[in-house]
């Protein structure tokens, strides 16, 4: 039996195109596993740092925790009211050491450039001169510190007399303050 050479063109015709169709689909297939594979080769890694740093993160906050531990106690707490609580400090200080505070002034310097932000503060005492010593003293010794900066003594009354020597102490002074994140 002989078939129709319309048939046989035909069935050609679509084997030829299934076989071209397949091809296709098998380069096009290749292509995009080529692709996958590459975005797979790039992402595990960075998946892996991830997931490295996601388990490390309760030694991370340890760490993080004992620098703090270990750095609070030379800051001043930062916050809205911290102007007012160094300034409370520094009054202390002075009234424990017998001498009187004349005068203060204080402001807020922002950190900036990496530094911390902190407290400048002028403060003029007068009082004897050993009361003025201990609350020379009392600054070096107190935490979170203060910073000197300059101190001008100016000596009060006679330079002769029975009674105990007077002087006016004028000290600039600097607060630093922890970061606000570290404090909330």
């Amino acid at each position: 039996m002989r078939s129709n050479i319309w048939l046989r063109n035909a069935a050609a015709t679509l084997l030829l195109l299934f076989l071209l169709a397949t091809v296709g689909a098998a380069v096009t297939y290749r292509m995009l596993w080529v692709r996958y594979e590459s975005a797979l080769g790039q992402l595990e890694p960075r998946s892996e740092r991830l997931e490295g740093v996601v388990n490390a993160g309760t030694e991370i906050k340890g760490l993080l925790d004992a620098a703090n531990s270990a750095v609070a106690p030379w800051l001043h707490p930062s916050g809205d009211a911290a102007q007012n609580e160094v300034q409370q400090q520094l009054r202390k200080i002075i009234m424990d050491s017998g001498s009187t505070l004349v005068s203060s002034q204080f402001a807020l310097e922002p950190g900036a450039d990496g530094k911390l932000a902190r407290i400048r503060l002028t403060a003029t005492v007068t009082g004897e001169w050993a009361k003025l010593v201990k609350f020379m003293e009392s600054l070096q010794v107190h935490r979170p510190p203060f910073w000197v900066r300059t101190v001008n003594i100016t000596r009060e009354g006679g330079v002769s007399g029975p009674g105990p020597q007077t002087a006016r102490l004028t000290v600039q002074l600097e607060a630093p303050l922890a970061p606000e994140k570290a404090t909330q």
